[in-house]
């Protein structure tokens, strides 16, 4: 199990605690990398196996050192990463190692949002939608495009042949998309094995996290050529980016046909209420329904963030991107 991390002193020790509970201690692996904080000190009062960048590198190429340090690919099968925000469930390895006898490319675990105030409460939501239904039928036609970086194993002879590069501010996305395009085996998904992981604590931070996944989303896209669709994977990225567009036709519509627009939205917010009161009680997290009339103004954040991210992306072009972490709490 890998663990990058990058001034996460706050949470370090209970994350690598809820590791260390389910594997033993010399299989698990930290980098810190060029951390400022206690990081690697109180890392190695859980584990032994620290590697203390003093350079920060970005997290693929901190990924990238620490698996080559400790030579993990000729030691494992499969070489798990894992979030230093996150926390992992009891039950997490026996689920994945009955799907790891087909010997796949990689297995992704379901992530889960830990109970805190309204962004964690439209989490419930949006990762349950991503999960149950986007994530369930991507897996029946093999064609995940995103495996988190917080719970996914990868095997080891296919990690030899990817490319962390830190050219986009998601690594996950861009390493499951070479998994693809490089026909390195198949995603699937282990919908029962779970990890939890921290939402940002306020709008600022929330704003900051999906800048970061949609710019990386268009990094990806202009990276991987995406507007060529050459593989099921591509497909339904391609079905985003058409979703997108969708979007940016309704705000057309309502500029032009301002009364036709509010019957629209207003039809298009009670169904997102409806689904999200409905998904909630299907995970049994009955605390966020009294969040629900909220959430589809979190999707206009969203789309605001989607399409701000786009120019971000055309001008960051291919210089090295580094960490771009929200404010973490004590679990």
């Amino acid at each position: 199990m890998v663990v990058p991390a990058y001034n996460e002193a706050m949470v370090i020790e209970s994350s690598l605690a809820s590791l260390i509970s389910v594997v033993k201690p010399e299989n698990v692996y930290v980098v810190s990398d060029g951390s400022t904080d206690d990081t690697a000190k109180l890392a190695r009062t859980q584990v032994t196996n620290v590697l203390a960048l003093r350079k920060n590198r970005g997290k693929a190429q901190a990924l990238e050192q620490l698996i080559n340090k400790y030579h993990l690919t000729k030691r494992y099968q499969y070489v798990f990463f894992f979030d230093a925000d996150s926390q992992l469930s009891k039950n997490f390895l026996a689920e994945v190692r009955q799907f790891a006898k087909s010997k796949p490319a990689c297995i992704v675990g379901t992530v889960g949002s830990q109970r805190r105030g309204i962004i964690s409460a439209y989490r419930v939501y949006e990762y349950s939608l991503s999960h149950r239904f986007f994530k369930t039928a991507q897996n029946l036609i093999r064609a995940i495009a995103v495996a988190p970086g917080c719970a996914s194993l990868y095997r080891a002879d296919v990690l030899e042949k990817l490319n962390f590069s830190n050219q986009t501010l998601t690594e996950d996305f861009d390493l499951t998309l070479q998994i693809h395009q490089k026909k390195l085996g198949q995603v699937i998904y282990a919908s029962k094995a779970i990890v939890t992981t921290q939402d940002p604590i306020g709008f600022s931070d929330y704003w900051k996290q999906i800048m970061r996944w949609c710019t990386g989303f268009w990094q990806n896209f202009f990276l991987h050529r995406l507007y060529f669709v050459r593989n099921r994977a591509s497909a339904m990225i391609m079905l985003n980016f058409i979703d997108g567009l969708t979007w940016l036709l309704a705000i057309r519509l309502a500029i032009v046909y301002p009364a036709m627009f509010i019957h629209l939205i207003s039809l298009a917010y009670l169904i997102v209420v409806v689904i999200a009161i409905c998904l909630v009680c299907l995970e049994q997290k009955y605390w966020a329904i009294v969040y629900t009339p909220f959430f589809p103004f979190f999707q206009y954040l969203n789309l605001a963030a989607y399409i701000a991210s786009f120019f971000r992306a055309i001008f960051s072009g291919k210089r090295r991107l580094g960490w771009q972490k929200v404010l973490r709490y004590s679990n």
